[in-house]
C-alpha cells in the first residue's frame, strides 16, 4: 500500500511537470539544443562538403586521373601509354603579367593573372559557364583582328574595367576579352592564389613569346578512361612503367585535397568551439536542474516521509531530465542537419561544392556527445535531490537539496570521463581533442578555484566592512554564502568571454604580423621567370630604377622529393606539420656558398670550390619531420631525372620573414646544367611599385611581379573569412554563458525573494536590495572579465608563441570591451531575473511565517 502511495504521488508530480510544458526547463532546453546545433551544424556542413567534392570529383579533378609534369611536356612515350588508355586533355599552367591594350588605356599598370592554356578537348568533365553563354572554344578562337579570344575572372574584370570585346597586352599578343569566367569546373576552389584567372588557347600563348626554357609552367594532362576503367590499377602500371618520369598523379580521391583540407582544419577549430559552447551550455543544464529540483525540494521530502527510497527519488527525475534531454537534442540535430540545406548556396558562391542532403553519422556524433554532457551535468543536482532531509519540513525558510556523499563523487567522475572519451573519439583530430578537452578542464578548475577564493575573500571583506553601506554588505554576504550562484557566474561567463578573448588575440596579431610585421621586414617584389640571358639587364634596371634596394637573386628549378633514405616518398608518413613538403613540386636552388640568411645548426656548408657527389642543405624542421638528419640520403626528381644527394648541414628557417628560402640549398654540379630561370626580390619605396611595374612590363614583358602586399592582402582576405566563422562560433559561447547566467540567477529566485524580505523587515528599502545586487553583479562580472582575460591571452600567446611563432600583442582596447560586455550581461540579465526579489512585499511572507 505504501508502495502504491509512493507512486501515484511521483507520477501525478511526474505528469504535473510534463504538463507544465517547458516551465522551468527552457534554459535548460535551450542551452542544450544549442550546444548541439553548433556541432551538428559544423559535422553536417563538413560532410557535406565531403561529399559534394566526392560526387563532382571528377569535374572538379578534370578526370579520372591527372598526370602535373613541371617545365616539360610528356615524352611521346609516356604520352602514347596515356593515350592508350583513355582520351587526354592536355592544358598549361603558369604565372605572366597583363595589362589592358596601351592604345586604350596606357596609365593602367599590369598585373599577375594565372594563366591556363587550354586545348578543344577541355573539359572532359563538366563544364565551363562564360557570360555571356557561349561555346568555349569559339571564346577563345583567333579573331578576323589577329588577336586571340581570351575569358578572364571577374576580379580582373572589375581590376581593370573590361567588358567584351577591350583588349589586353599578354607578352607579345593581344587578346580579346571574349567573355567572363562564371564557373571553372575543375579549379578545385583554390584557397589562394596569386592572381585572377586568365583562360586562353596554346596558340595564343605561343604567341605570347612567354614560354621560354625553364619558365615555371606546369603540363597538366587530365585522362578520361572508358567505361569500367580502374583508374587505381592504371596509376600502379604507369608508376612501375615510369618510375621517374616526375609526375604527379592525382586521383579522385585527390580532387580539391588543399581546400578538403583547409576547410577540415577550419571545421576542426569551429567543432571544439562548439564543445566548448556545449560545456558552458552543461553549467545551464546543472543551474535550471537544480532550479527545478529546489523547487520540487517540499515534494522530495514528502515523498522521504512517505518512504520513497533515493533509487526511485533518482530513477523519477532522471526519467525527466532524459525526456527534457530528448526534446532538446532533436531539436538541435534538426537545426544542425538543416546547415547543408541553407549554406549550401553561399558557400557555392566560393567555389566549394556541398552536397545538401541529411548525414547521419555527425547527428549521431553530436547526440551522443549531447546526451553525456546532459547526464553529465544534471547528475550532480539529481544526486543531491535523493538526498533531501525530511526534517526541513518542520523548519522556516526554503528546502535545501542534499549534500554529494563519497560514492556520488565517483559517479561523477566516471561520467565526465565517458564525456571527455566521447568528444575525443568523435573528433577527426583526436591528439588535438584530446588537448582542448585537457585544457577545458583545466580551466574548470581554475575558474571553480578563482570562483571560490572570491566567495572567500567577500566573506573576509564582509566581517570586516562594518562601517559600509547596508547595500555592500548585503552583497558580499550574498556572494560568501554557500549556494550562491558566484561561482556559475564566474564559471559560465567566464569560460565564454576566454573564448572570444583567445579568438580576438589570435586573430589580431596574425592579422598585425601579415599587415605590420612582415611587410616592414619582406621585400616589396618577388620576380619571377628571368632567363639567364636577361640576368645582366635586370640587374642594371633594378639598380637605376630610384629607390630601389636589397636587390637579390637566385637560380631556381621545381623539383619533387621522390625518396626518403631509400623509401619512396609515397610510402612516408610524415609529421602531419611537414606532409606538404612531400605533396607536389618545391622550389630548390644550387648554390657556392652559404646564403647570407642561413642559419646553420647542425653540419657546415660545403667549400666554395666544391666538385664532388652531390650534397644538399635543408632545412631543419622539414628534415626532421621526415625523420631525416646530417648524413642521410634524400632523392629528387627535376625533369624526370632523379638525383640523390647526401644531407650536409641543416638550416633554421624563418619564413614569415618572406625572404627568398628554399627547403632544399644543393650544392654546385648537377643543378647547374638544368634549364632553369632565377628568383629576385627587390624593395622599393611604396609610391614607387606602380610605376616599377609599369617600366617593368615596358622592358621585361615575360618576367611576371609579384607584389607582396598583394600577396598578403589575399592571406589576410582568408583569414578575415576563416576568423570570422570561428569567431561566430565563439560567439556562441557567449550566448551560452549568457544563458547559463540567467539560469543561475533562476536556480535561486526562492533564496532570493526570502533574503530580500528579511532585509525589508530589518529595515532595508528596495533601493537598498537593488543596490546589493548591483554591487553583487558588479563584482562577479568584473572578476569574471579578469579572469577571462588573463586565462585568454595566457591562452593566445602560447598558441601565437608555440605553434605559430609569431610575435604577441595585447590591444588595451580590448580589455575594456571584455569588461564592459561582462557587466552589460550580468548587470542585465541579474536584474531582469532579480525582479521578483526586488518587488517582493514582506506581508504575505510574515503571514505565512
Amino acid at each position: 500500500m505504501q508502495a502504491m502511495t509512493i507512486l501515484r504521488f511521483a507520477g501525478r508530480d511526474l505528469r504535473s511537470s510534463l504538463r507544465g510544458g517547458l516551465r522551468g526547463f527552457r534554459i535548460f532546453l535551450l542551452c542544450l539544443a544549442l550546444g548541439a546545433t553548433v556541432i551538428a551544424a559544423v559535422g553536417s556542413l563538413s560532410a557535406g562538403i565531403n561529399a559534394g567534392i566526392a560526387a563532382d570529383g571528377k569535374a572538379i579533378l578534370g578526370g579520372d586521373l591527372e598526370f602535373r609534369l613541371v617545365y616539360r611536356t610528356a615524352t611521346p612515350e609516356e604520352m602514347a601509354a596515356l593515350q592508350a588508355a583513355g582520351t587526354v586533355s592536355h592544358s598549361l599552367e603558369m604565372r605572366a603579367m597583363v595589362r589592358p591594350a596601351a592604345e586604350a588605356t596606357p596609365a593602367v599598370a599590369p598585373t599577375l593573372v594565372e594563366v591556363k592554356a587550354v586545348d578543344n578537348l577541355y573539359p572532359l568533365y563538366g563544364a565551363v559557364e562564360i557570360s555571356p553563354p557561349q561555346d568555349l572554344d569559339h571564346a577563345l578562337a583567333k579573331q578576323p583582328d589577329g588577336s586571340f579570344g581570351a575569358l578572364i575572372e571577374p576580379t580582373l574584370q572589375q581590376r581593370f574595367k573590361l567588358k567584351p570585346g577591350d583588349q589586353l597586352r599578354f607578352g607579345e599578343a593581344r587578346l580579346t576579352v571574349s567573355g567572363v569566367l562564371s564557373k571553372e569546373p575543375d579549379r578545385g576552389a583554390q584557397v589562394f592564389g596569386l592572381g585572377p584567372r586568365l583562360m586562353l588557347s596554346p596558340d595564343a600563348l605561343a604567341a605570347s613569346n612567354l614560354l621560354q626554357p625553364g619558365s615555371l609552367a606546369y603540363h597538366v594532362y587530365r585522362l578520361k578512361l572508358p567505361p569500367g576503367g580502374d583508374a587505381a590499377a592504371l596509376q600502379t602500371r604507369l608508376k612501375a612503367q615510369f618510375p621517374t618520369a616526375g609526375w604527379r598523379i592525382r586521383g579522385i580521391e585527390d580532387a580539391a585535397s588543399g581546400m578538403r583540407d583547409f576547410l577540415t582544419r577550419t571545421a576542426q577549430y569551429m567543432n571544439l568551439v562548439g564543445f566548448c559552447a556545449l560545456l558552458i551550455g552543461g553549467l545551464g543544464i546543472a543551474n535550471a536542474v537544480r532550479a527545478y529540483l529546489e523547487g520540487k525540494a517540499r515534494s522530495l521530502a514528502v515523498l522521504k516521509c512517505l518512504g520513497a527510497s533515493t533509487g526511485q527519488i533518482f530513477a523519477l527525475y532522471l526519467l525527466l531530465v532524459g525526456i527534457m534531454s530528448a526534446v532538446g537534442i532533436v531539436i538541435g540535430l534538426t537545426v544542425g542537419a538543416a546547415a547543408p540545406f541553407l549554406l549550401g548556396g553561399a558557400l557555392a558562391s566560393f567555389n566549394v561544392p556541398v552536397l545538401a542532403a541529411v548525414y547521419p553519422l555527425p547527428l549521431a556524433a553530436a547526440a551522443s556527445v549531447s546526451i553525456l554532457t546532459a547526464l553529465v551535468f544534471a547528475l550532480a543536482p539529481l544526486l543531491k535531490a535523493r538526498r533531501v532531509k525530511p526534517a526541513q519540513l518542520f523548519r522556516a525558510g526554503p528546502v535545501d537539496l542534499g549534500d554529494l556523499g563519497r560514492g556520488d563523487l565517483c559517479l561523477l567522475l566516471i561520467a565526465a570521463l565517458a564525456l571527455a572519451a566521447s568528444a575525443i573519439l568523435s573528433a577527426s583530430n583526436v591528439i588535438l581533442a584530446a588537448g582542448f578537452v585537457a585544457s577545458a578542464a583545466l580551466t574548470m578548475i581554475a575558474f571553480n578555484m578563482l570562483a571560490l577564493g572570491l566567495k572567500r575573500l567577500a566573506g573576509w571583506a564582509r566581517r570586516r566592512a562594518t562601517g559600509s553601506g547596508r547595500a555592500l554588505r548585503f552583497a558580499l554576504a550574498d556572494i560568501a554564502r554557500r549556494q550562491s550562484p558566484t561561482t556559475s557566474i564566474v564559471l559560465s561567463l567566464g569560460l565564454g568571454l576566454t573564448v572570444l578573448v583567445t579568438v580576438a588575440l589570435i586573430q589580431h596579431n596574425m592579422l598585425r604580423d601579415l599587415s605590420e610585421t612582415v611587410p616592414d621586414q619582406a621585400p616589396s617584389f618577388y620576380f619571377i621567370d628571368i632567363q639567364p640571358q636577361q640576368l645582366d639587364g635586370f640587374d642594371r634596371f633594378a639598380q637605376a630604377f630610384p629607390g630601389a634596394g636589397e636587390l637579390r637573386q637566385v637560380p631556381m628549378l621545381r623539383g619533387r622529393i621522390s625518396k626518403v633514405k631509400e623509401t619512396p616518398a609515397d610510402a612516408v608518413k610524415p609529421a602531419p606539420d611537414i606532409a606538404w613538403v612531400l605533396k607536389g613540386d618545391r622550389g630548390i636552388t644550387w648554390a657556392a656558398n652559404a646564403p647570407t640568411n642561413a642559419k646553420i645548426i647542425d653540419g657546415k656548408w660545403w667549400a666554395a670550390d666544391y666538385q664532388g657527389p652531390t650534397l644538399v642543405s635543408m632545412d631543419a624542421k622539414a628534415a626532421h619531420g621526415l625523420g631525416l638528419t646530417v648524413g642521410d640520403q634524400i632523392t629528387v626528381n627535376v625533369l624526370g631525372r632523379d638525383i640523390p644527394a647526401t644531407i650536409a648541414n641543416l638550416r633554421e628557417i624563418d619564413w614569415s620573414s618572406l625572404d627568398i628560402n628554399f627547403v632544399m640549398v644543393f650544392s654546385p654540379g648537377v643543378l647547374q646544367k638544368a634549364p632553369q630561370t632565377y628568383i629576385a626580390t627587390l624593395r622599393v619605396p611604396p609610391e614607387r611599385e606602380g610605376d616599377l611595374v609599369a617600366a617593368m612590363a615596358q622592358q621585361f614583358p615575360t618576367i611576371s611581379a609579384i607584389r607582396v602586399k598583394e600577396a598578403l592582402a589575399s592571406a589576410i582576405d582568408i583569414l578575415q573569412a576563416v576568423a570570422g566563422a570561428i569567431r561566430a562560433t565563439a560567439a556562441v559561447t557567449l550566448a551560452a554563458g549568457m544563458l547559463v547566467l540567467a539560469g543561475a540567477i533562476a536556480a535561486g529566485r526562492e533564496r532570493r525573494i526570502y533574503e530580500a524580505v528579511l532585509l525589508k523587515m530589518l529595515g532595508g528599502t528596495t533601493g537598498d536590495v537593488a543596490r546589493g545586487y548591483f554591487w553583487e553583479y558588479g563584482i562577479a562580472a568584473v572578476v569574471s572579465a579578469l579572469i577571462a582575460l588573463g586565462i585568454g591571452s595566457l591562452a593566445a600567446f602560447m598558441f601565437l608563441k608555440h605553434v605559430l611563432d609569431i610575435g604577441w600583442s595585447f590591444p588595451p582596447g580590448l580589455a575594456a570591451l571584455v569588461i564592459g560586455l561582462s557587466l552589460a550581461i550580468t548587470l542585465s540579465v541579474g536584474f531582469i531575473g532579480s525582479w521578483r526579489a526586488l518587488r517582493a512585499k514582506t506581508a504575505p511572507y510574515l503571514r505565512n511565517e
